[in-house]
């Protein structure tokens, strides 16, 4: 096992300091990747990400990305939910890419190696988009925002999965320091740091909450739609649709249908 000794609350001073920690961190975290999230969540993780497919609209070829999308668990569900459609698995991490593609891959799923600050897709492309445990993990998230917005087709959707900052600084306060101990207990136990899943609890203390989060979407023309709370409200499910005008195109990028050639 590869001893990881980075510490994430120094790691996380700048968008390329956290790019290059959550790059060596999940490689080292890979192996046993779905163990932990299934641990830390008390066996809730499968569930929670049937309930992120099941808010998703009825689409009848749609093209989907799956961002951060780790071992692939999403992207296959996307593909028994809507057969027909093109699906992308997009993730900063070789090794998890690696166990993805181990799991099989079903007509129409292709795996990109890359980074959610720059899409290899062309504006207005995907009809929807999800990401579990993604946009926290996001070294900029005004930014990641932003390729989220370009890439959605007006009218697309997006539903994410990830932990809810606690509004106020007493609750803020309480949530680091059960996740800090919770999830770095599981990373010491699985990949040999504390800092590996520890790491949760300081990505959240710069993440922003709930309302804060709304209003950056808009802000990017994402429009909530529904959330739901799970686990004691920990976590949380965010669903959005596409709205107002799409930003230019970008030169140098790949259409979705081409990105799996």
């Amino acid at each position: 096992m590869t001893r990881f000794t980075r510490r994430s609350r120094e790691a996380l001073t700048s968008a390329e300091q956290k790019r290059d920690f959550n790059r060596e961190h999940f490689a080292v975290a890979a192996a046993r990747y779905d163990q932990a999230t299934i641990a830390m969540s008390l066996g809730r993780d499968r569930a929670w990400k049937r309930l992120l497919v099941g808010m998703l609209p009825e689409r009848p070829h749609p093209v989907c990305l799956d961002l951060a999308c780790g071992t692939g668990d999403i992207c296959l569900q996307l593909a028994r939910r809507y057969p027909g459609g093109r699906f992308i698995g997009l993730d900063l991490t070789a090794a998890m890419l690696d166990l993805a593609r181990q799991r099989g891959i079903p007509t129409g799923l292709h795996y990109l190696q890359g980074d959610m600050h720059d899409l290899p897709l062309t504006t207005a492309s995907c009809d929807l988009v999800t990401g579990s445990y993604a946009l926290r993990n996001a070294p900029n998230l005004e930014r990641a925002l932003a390729e989220i917005a370009r890439v959605l087709r007006p009218g697309g959707q997006a539903v994410f999965l990830d932990f809810a900052k606690a509004v106020t600084p007493a609750g803020q306060r309480c949530q680091y320091r059960l996740l800090r101990s919770w999830c770095g207990m599981w990373g010491r136990l699985l990949s040999g740091s504390w800092e590996v899943h520890g790491y949760i609890a300081d990505s959240l203390r710069s993440f922003p909450t709930s309302g804060e989060l709304d209003m950056m979407m808009r802000n990017h023309g994402l429009e909530p739609l529904a959330r739901r709370r799970l686990f004691g409200g920990m976590l949380q499910l965010l669903q959005v649709r596409r709205i107002d005008k799409i930003p230019q195109v970008k030169a140098g990028e790949l259409s979705a249908s081409q990105a799996g050639r």
